[in-house]
């Protein structure tokens, strides 16, 4: 049995895995253990260093290292990959594995994304389907946007379960989670064709950081897609943000919305299923 379907039978309540299981939307930062300040810094000084070309991976461990020793899970999830890689330390999947189970040992939700994805790869642990399952729906329970984004496309696209994997994709593109938002869009285009729910989150993506929500706005109004008018003013706005976000993929662009606010659709408005006249508040139920 594959991850998707073992995970479709514990979610639907199914089976000879009998798992009671009802979502509700947890963030990250509610149930994430605390970062020691001293700690965080050397975690950031890491992460710069990191994107140096070409970068001290020695000292981006050192760094990671000293983090790790306070207990910063964040640190712990970066040290992991350095050693899955062999950057700046001896490759060894061991102890990227206890790094992760340390996490889990913390309770930090990434942890349990990690193992979830480790397990199902089976590597450096037996492979399971059936364990890795368990930790991706821990890690969602506890918050990860990861885990609910990846819980939630496959409610709607593999078991056709619409409202509930909306639930799971909205959770965690309200945490700034930039591939939730990337796919939210994706529904609402292709499946709803509700095109501006589709462009608002094209938007988001755009924002948090996805540079192709950016071309995708930039594409929609150089071509007049989706009953939209052309528009040489959203476009160039737009082919800046892609640019931008080309030369620096750790830009934000969190007053995007205000700066470059997206025109109503002349067919379905701002909402395809809300009155024509209506227009968005700016609250989290807009959308």
């Amino acid at each position: 049995m594959t991850i998707k379907a073992l995970l479709a039978v514990v979610l639907l309540g199914s089976s000879g895995f009998s798992m009671a299981y009802d979502f509700k939307c947890v963030h990250e930062k509610d149930t994430a253990p605390p970062l020691d300040q001293q700690a965080d810094q050397w975690f950031k000084q890491a992460r710069v260093l990191s994107k140096e070309r070409p970068a001290d991976w020695s000292k981006v461990a050192n760094l990671y290292q000293q983090a790790v020793e306070k207990n910063h899970w964040k640190a712990m999830h970066n040290f992991a990959e350095l050693y899955l890689r062999g950057d700046g330390v001896a490759k060894d999947t061991n102890k990227a594995i206890d790094l992760y189970l340390k996490m889990i040992q913390l309770k930090a939700p990434l942890g349990y994304y990690d193992m979830s994805v480790m397990t199902q790869r089976g590597v450096g642990v037996v492979q399971s389907d059936r364990s890795a399952v368990q930790f991706l729906i821990r890690a969602a329970d506890l918050g990860s946007p990861q885990a609910q984004t990846r819980i939630g496309y496959i409610y709607i696209y593999d078991r056709r379960k619409d409202a509930v994997g909306l639930g799971y994709l909205k959770c965690a593109e309200r945490q700034g989670y930039a591939d939730a938002a990337y796919k939210l869009r994706s529904y609402y285009e292709v499946v709803d064709e509700n095109y501006p729910v589709s462009m608002h989150y094209y938007q988001r993506a755009a924002a948090l950081g996805e540079r192709k929500g950016a071309m995708e706005i930039e594409d929609v109004f150089q071509n007049g897609k989706f009953s939209y008018n052309k528009d040489k003013k959203t476009e160039d706005a737009y082919y800046k943000v892609s640019r931008e976000l080309a030369n620096n993929p750790d830009l934000r662009f969190p007053n995007l919305a205000k700066d470059h606010p997206l025109p109503p659709n002349p067919v379905q408005g701002y909402h395809a299923d809300k009155d024509i006249n209506w227009k968005p508040t700016g609250r989290d139920n807009d959308y």
